[in-house]
């Protein structure tokens, strides 16, 4: 199979279009033909393991899995003789930042990791992005302990990380005080937000309101 490969860390150009074998489900996995990916913080902070801490996960001299990609969408084509949530032809997509392989045209993850099936609404392209940011925002919702009616702020509320903090939080019956810059606000109050500043012109931190949660991002 054609996949994206990188044998050491480092720019971009560490990776390269190769050919690898087409990897084989174990008995708790599935195969999926990857239709749609990302190129992300995550592919990149690991490709590039600047942050040095990164290597204790993917490899200390060299990457153990040569194939990025977290973010991935697509079709189940085979499973492993003990999964019973897939069939071959199910939609699905997810996150995987443990054995990657997104960045391949096909995968291997288990199938009580982090994929689940898409929405019959949405394209491979549309579902591909959702899953980076949204982990990411959801780690820091839930250990915040924030509850319904409470406050929180999301400043830096037009990235991936938190223009999913945004819907997750008013998803949680949480009221969302958003910050971005002048361009983006009527984005972000698309995403649901209940009040909105451009740090441009407005000091977010000139207010009455008490937050339970800051999300700075």
């Amino acid at each position: 199979m054609k996949a994206a490969i990188h044998t050491k860390y480092g720019p971009p150009e560490v990776v390269s279009i190769g050919d690898l074998p087409k990897p084989e489900p174990k008995e708790d996995e599935i195969l999926v033909k990857v239709c749609a990916s990302t190129v992300n913080r995550t592919d990149a902070g690991f490709r590039s393991a600047e942050y040095f801490i990164s290597r204790f996960f993917s490899g200390l001299f060299r990457p153990h899995n040569p194939v990025l990609g977290c973010e991935f969408a697509g079709k189940v084509v085979k499973v492993g003789s003990l999964v019973t949530e897939f069939i071959p032809g199910d939609r699905v997509f997810g996150f995987n930042d443990q054995t990657w392989g997104g960045h391949g045209e096909f995968m291997v993850i288990k199938s009580g990791a982090g994929v689940t099936k898409m929405p019959d609404h949405l394209t491979y392209e549309e579902a591909a992005p959702i899953s980076e940011g949204a982990h990411y925002a959801l780690g820091n919702i839930m250990a915040s302990g924030i509850k319904k009616g409470q406050q929180a702020v999301v400043y830096g509320a037009t990235g991936a990380i938190g223009s999913a903090a945004v819907q997750l939080l008013k998803f949680f019956g949480v009221e969302v005080t958003a910050v971005c810059n002048s361009k983006n606000v009527g984005l972000v109050k698309s995403l649901g937000a209940d009040a909105v500043i451009s740090y441009e012109t407005e000091d977010y931190t000139i207010t009455k309101k008490k937050f339970k949660l800051v999300l700075m991002l």
